[in-house]
């Protein structure tokens, strides 16, 4: 990967921001690559990858070796550390929602004490567009000047969310999707149509192989009559959001895919339809209007389905 050989030249030349910012869709690994920094960053042998067998390579192994849900999340400024107990890093995600702004004042605290094993400390800060604007601001406070011994690298998924003044102080490295032969040779998965919609992300492409109905239901979409159209959108009604929101992902990929092919105006109207459902749901946007509009506005409703399953 690009990104990889990048990062190994900037860690060579000592030229590593004291804060960087991964951004990308999710499950595209920005998590992984900011680990892998991490470790370098923390590594007793300064070396990138890291050496994987220091005293500190070896308190990070099994944190990072943890699926996210089941990573802790540090507490309110009690310095209690992660799992791996490595005095020289915090791994920061959201409480429930949302990253707060004690979370933030507990990891000010931290990057101002003395590195304990490691020459330098590190703070990762995981879905950095869930921290609420206290906890952005707090943030930033620290940005403005860091300790010169502390590096900070924040993930997000959604860079909308997350303040210019912070953005502006943090390198940004994007982290592109993943091409259909990384997909296949880290999940096994052959099928080329899921491949296809999961657009590089490691996350959607595990969705859609669990959820083959959601996946049959979002590629008929518009053969559906208008019997069949009333039916479904109250089948929705009773579906999860997270069930809702891969429906509408799918549909979003199969209108996108379309939108390349000729910058029609209809699918870019279409798509920031999509896109605005998917982020007020559960907020009160009415999905089935939304529905209705993607059907009419499909005008040929044959050609977003015969697209999707040849490719063209």
């Amino acid at each position: 990967m690009k990104l990889q050989i990048f990062l190994e030249r900037m860690f060579n030349q000592n030229r590593v921001p004291q804060a960087l910012l991964f951004y990308g869709k999710e499950g595209v690994g920005k998590r992984e690559i900011a680990f892998e920094l991490s470790k370098a960053l923390l590594c007793l042998k300064s070396q990138y990858p890291a050496c994987g067998t220091c005293e500190s390579c070896r308190l990070l192994r099994d944190f990072f070796s943890q699926p996210e849900e089941k990573l802790k999340v540090y507490q309110d400024g009690a310095f209690v550390y992660l799992q791996g107990d490595h005095p020289d890093f915090i791994y920061l995600k959201p409480e429930k929602t949302e990253i707060k702004v004690d979370q933030v004042r507990a990891v000010r605290e931290f990057v101002y004490i003395k590195p304990a094993l490691s020459h330098k400390k590190v703070v990762v800060i995981y879905n950095a567009d869930a921290m609420n604007p206290y906890a952005q601001n707090a943030l930033l406070k620290v940005l403005e000047e860091p300790p010169l011994d502390t590096h900070f690298i924040l993930v997000s998924h959604n860079l909308n969310s997350v303040l210019p003044t912070i953005k502006s102080r943090c390198f940004m490295l994007e982290v592109p999707p993943l091409t259909k032969e990384e997909l296949a040779q880290r999940t096994g998965i052959k099928d080329e149509l899921l491949l296809e919609l999961s657009e590089g992300s490691l996350i959607l492409l595990e969705s859609l192989k669990e959820k083959k109905e959601i996946v049959e239901t979002a590629l008929k979409f518009w053969q559906l009559d208008w019997v069949s159209l009333f039916k479904l959108a109250n089948k929705l009604e009773d579906w999860s959001t997270e069930d809702k929101l891969l429906f509408l992902k799918i549909l979003s990929g199969l209108i996108h895919k379309k939108y390349l092919q000729g910058r029609e105006e209809r699918y870019k109207l279409m798509l920031d339809r999509v896109y605005f459902t998917m982020e007020y749901l559960g907020k009160g946007i009415n999905l089935k209007l939304t529905l209705f509009y993607l059907y009419l506005k499909g005008g040929d409703k044959n050609a977003l389905y015969k697209g999707a399953l040849s490719g063209h």
